[in-house]
């Protein structure tokens, strides 16, 4: 096994649970458009300038997002307006044009591998007026992908910065054409092809060996500063300025920023803002308080019933929108009773979507979520190729008879206490665990605890303090090995269920590796040929339609038994918002869109106070 990589996937989900509590909201306030905008999505008359303050519950320990001491949601959307990408990702969960000046021209070759003609916007310039030009791309590439030879495995020994180099590791042609073209091959085509290069780097403040410019970079990120105490250059609206640890960071307007090339932003050019102060603020409490006493502007946080009444405080709008984070009950295929197919067909009918909606999503983010809850692990609510595949399939809607029978082929009967049991493998009880001390997870675990309790399903509860869940129970490294030899080595009897939520995104393939034993790192124990055949087809569908159709098809296999009878190990639940909402001390803010590389500040440039 790979701990490195195990270590890293464990600090992802603990970002991922992070960015999940914070929310959608309903348009209950006064404030303007539900997308933070102005009414009719018109400029508000504000006053420029004046300093926006964000009250965050989570200070990180350094800006470098892919330290694995760190990789938290916070870093992603305190970098998003202080450096752009090739591509930005919008409230819709969509790529848009971000550094380019509209979208790259693909084509197919005759030898298999396509093609990538990319075109930057013309008048590009760091903060400190230097260009930023196609060779910045390159040399950040050359950067990322900087090797000091092989490691102990023979794999390549890359200069750390990333993680992750799926969809880099393929590449096997980039030329810059002139300061605004490049092209980009890849050996095959790569569905996720939009999602590299999400930031560039300013090539002229490091040096030009790729191996020394990769090491330079991992410790200026880390507190945003280069070997000589200058600080790195941005291409963003704005700018890092100073962090005070334990207390605020300040950024501050980048007055050479080029403009929004955002579809979410009103206004495209220089933010009105002349800056950003983080609160770093622990106590929910406390956040609202800030709020609610003029001492913060915004916040965008993991939701919390707390905020159910600062929803419907008067001069307080939420503004939040759905992204790409979704809450869900993952199943051990290697438990005795979940080997299953039956078994976790029940659960699937058991449980009663609707019902968590109502009583915990939608008073905090009235209709933005379906009332039905989700029903597909790739393809999220408000993105256009969703498909319900869990409620097609009947599932998620309370059916205590469909459960019954469900477990009745499986030879179950009802027991004295009204509990199913089999006759070899007992009495149906299992466990349910989360990031306990969340009391918002911990009601959803308790409501459908009730749920599965009238189908005759016993769940205990049995929680792990905050995100050291994680590394204990699902990804603990012998339920990880259990996972991995399908039941023959490591312990299987770690977990039962994991309710947790994961990132999706724009490319909905890159969630793969969170569900097969034999693509990822993936901790349900289900391995199946024909998914992992499945999933590379729909990696390698060059047309956009046709790719959308086959993930909706790969995803019957990890929410319902239609593609594959020994499938269904994922009961999506909802996406899970980030909270987001302004007062009414600002006429105009900016909308937020809630994924890794967006978040609040995207459209900063949007935010003006009241006159």
């Amino acid at each position: 096994m790979n701990t490195t990589r195990t270590t890293r996937r464990v600090l992802a989900l603990a970002a991922a649970s992070a960015l999940i509590f914070a929310a959608c909201g309903s348009d209950d306030g006064d404030g303007g458009g539900t997308d933070g905008s102005a009414p009719d999505g018109e400029t508000a008359e504000g006053a420029d300038g004046g300093t926006l303050i964000w009250a965050h519950e989570q200070e990180p320990p350094d800006l470098h997002l892919d330290d694995p001491e760190n990789n938290l949601s916070i870093v992603s959307w305190i970098r998003s307006p202080i450096l752009e990408g090739l591509y930005g990702v919008s409230g819709s969960t969509e790529y848009y044009p971000e550094l380019l000046a509209s979208e790259a021209e693909v084509s197919e070759n005759d030898d298999g591998s396509v093609t990538a003609a990319y075109t930057l916007r013309d008048g590009l310039e760091w903060s400190d007026g230097d260009d930023l030009t196609a060779d910045d791309v390159k040399w950040t590439y050359d950067a990322i992908m900087a090797t000091d030879g092989v490691d102990e495995e023979g794999e390549p020994a890359y200069v750390y910065l990333l993680g992750s180099r799926v969809g880099l590791d393929t590449i096997t042609d980039f030329t810059v054409d002139s300061p605004t073209e490049f092209t980009i091959t890849w050996s095959a085509f790569f569905a996720g092809w939009k999602g590299v290069m999400t930031e560039v780097y300013p090539m002229h403040s490091f040096s030009e060996d790729p191996v020394a410019a990769a090491g330079e970079l991992n410790e200026a990120l880390r507190e945003w500063t280069l070997a000589d105490g200058t600080i790195i250059p941005s291409s963003g609206p704005m700018m890092f300025d100073t962090w005070e640890k334990g207390v605020q960071m300040n950024l501050v307007r980048n007055d050479s920023y080029f403009g929004s090339n955002s579809p979410d932003a009103v206004n495209k050019g220089v933010a009105s803002v002349d800056g950003v102060q983080i609160n770093f603020v622990t106590d929910t409490d406390a956040q609202i308080n800030a709020l609610k006493a003029g001492e913060a502007q915004i916040i965008m946080t993991q939701p919390q019933l707390a905020f159910e009444d600062l929803a419907t405080t008067e001069g307080f709008t939420v503004s939040s929108q759905p992204g790409p984070v979704y809450e869900h009950w993952g199943l051990n295929v290697q438990n005795k009773h979940l080997k299953k197919p039956e078994v976790r067909e029940a659960l699937a009918f058991a449980m009663n979507k609707a019902e968590v909606m109502e009583g915990l999503y939608t008073p905090l983010f009235g209709d933005k979520l379906p009332a039905e809850g989700l029903g597909n692990a790739y393809w999220l609510s408000n993105q256009p190729p969703y498909v319900d595949n869990a409620g097609e399939a009947g599932y998620g809607t309370g059916d205590v008879e469909s459960a019954a029978a469900a477990l009745e082929s499986a030879g179950y009967t009802l027991n004295a206490d009204g509990i199913y049991e089999h006759p070899e493998d007992g009495v149906l009880t299992l466990r349910v665990g989360t990031t306990g001390g969340n009391r918002l997870r911990e009601v959803q675990q308790e409501l459908i605890q009730a749920q599965m309790k009238e189908a005759g399903i016993d769940i205990v509860i049995d929680n792990v303090q905050g995100s050291d869940y994680f590394g204990a129970q699902p990804f603990d490294p012998d339920a990880l090995l259990c996972a991995s030899s399908g039941g023959a080595e490591g312990n299987c009897d770690v977990w039962d269920i994991a309710q947790f939520a994961w990132v999706g995104g724009p490319w909905p393939g890159g969630g793969t590796a969170n569900f097969s034993v034999t693509i990822g790192e993936s901790p349900y124990g289900y391995t199946s040929p024909e998914f992992d055949a499945k999933a590379a087809e729909c990696d390698a569908t060059f047309d956009d339609d046709a790719r959308a159709d086959c993930y909706n098809e790969l995803d019957k296999f990890t929410t319902t038994l239609e593609a594959d009878p020994n499938g269904l190990f994922l009961l999506p639940i909802t996406q899970k918002p980030s909270f987001y909402g302004y007062t009414a001390d600002l006429a105009q803010a900016g909308a937020a869109p809630d994924a890794q590389g967006a978040g609040p500040l995207t459209n900063v440039g949007d935010f003006q106070f009241s006159s």
